[in-house]
């Protein structure tokens, strides 16, 4: 599969430093001072309520991306700081300067959506599809794997004065872009309304799940054929699919522990001969979980997707 091959040559272009400082940030990241905040953007990145068990069922892949947003946009509920920015504060010091220099790059990264327009040897030239600008971008791996008219979601930065794209950078085939493109713009304008003076990064600092969102919603249904196993391109939904299987099985197996609990609860309370002793029933049942319903989509309004 191109796709697997993609991934193989990806992970095998991580420099020395920058494999060691993502495996410290991701270590950092999943710390128990953010497992509640971890929580809810697992929520948000995968537009819906699921069971948690089920990160178990999904590929590298796929918690990579989502976690790559969680460590560079993601605001805590403690006090509103990044993760990276409170990676750098904690850690920064004992690193060497070429390490800062890394990191602080990678904080000012500028999430985007790019087409690719050629390739010559090491190098794609992009074009921003959001913001109009043009960009020579350093990436053997997506210029040996792309092909022009390929949208690229991914961060864009500045180091040593050349330009790259971050890790989890995801191709999509160009019949997305006209409908990726009104669902985000539609989604930033309604930004706007309340965010007079904000730009794009700001709109997608704050929601950069919204590629995301897109891929698993019902807009992107009709190009789905083109993404996914037998093709260049990654599909999200595959997981999301999953998630969805695993909460609806693990519901189903709490929903069946809750009646094996009441129907013991109740065999208590009655005498040899199966009739119900008067008054032997408490005035209130223990609670089930029968009316829990897992959501079919997202119960977090997306702009853009929802409007």
């Amino acid at each position: 599969m191109r796709s697997d091959r993609f991934r193989t040559s990806r992970e095998l272009s991580l420099g020395g430093n920058q494999a060691y400082l993502l495996n410290q940030l991701y270590t950092y990241g999943q710390s128990s001072r953010f497992s509640g905040d971890l929580t809810e953007a697992f929520g948000l990145y995968w537009s819906g309520r699921y069971d948690l068990g089920g990160v178990t069922e999904l590929g590298r892949d796929d918690m990579r991306r989502m976690f790559e947003w969680f460590l560079y946009d993601y605001r805590t509920s403690s006090d509103g700081h990044r993760v990276i920015d409170l990676f750098i504060e904690a850690q920064g010091d004992s690193l060497p300067p070429e390490g800062r220099e890394i990191l602080a790059a990678w904080s000012e990264s500028s999430l985007g959506l790019w087409r690719v327009m050629d390739m010559v040897d090491d190098r794609l030239g992009l074009l921003d599809v959001l913001r109009g600008d043009r960009h020579e971008v350093q990436n053997a791996v997506l210029a040996r794997n792309a092909e022009p008219g390929d949208l690229l979601v991914g961060r864009l930065y500045e180091l040593d004065g050349a330009l790259y794209l971050s890790h989890m950078t995801m191709m999509l085939p160009e019949e997305y872009e006209e409908d990726l493109v009104a669902y985000v713009t539609n989604a930033y304008t309604l930004y706007k309304e309340t965010h007079y003076q904000a730009g794009w990064d700001e709109f997608l600092r704050e929601y950069g799940y919204i590629f995301n969102a897109y891929l698993l919603s019902s807009k992107a249904e009709a190009l789905r054929s083109l993404i996914g196993p037998g093709t260049r391109y990654h599909d999200p939904a595959i997981a999301r699919d999953k998630l969805r299987v695993f909460t609806n099985r693990q519901m189903a197996e709490r929903q069946r522990e809750a009646r094996q609990r009441e129907e013991r609860r109740l065999s208590q309370h009655r005498t040899d001969s199966g009739i119900v002793l008067p008054g032997a029933l408490p005035e209130e049942s223990e609670p089930s979980d029968q009316d829990e319903e897992v959501p079919s989509r997202s119960t977090i309004l997306i702009p853009g997707r929802d409007f």
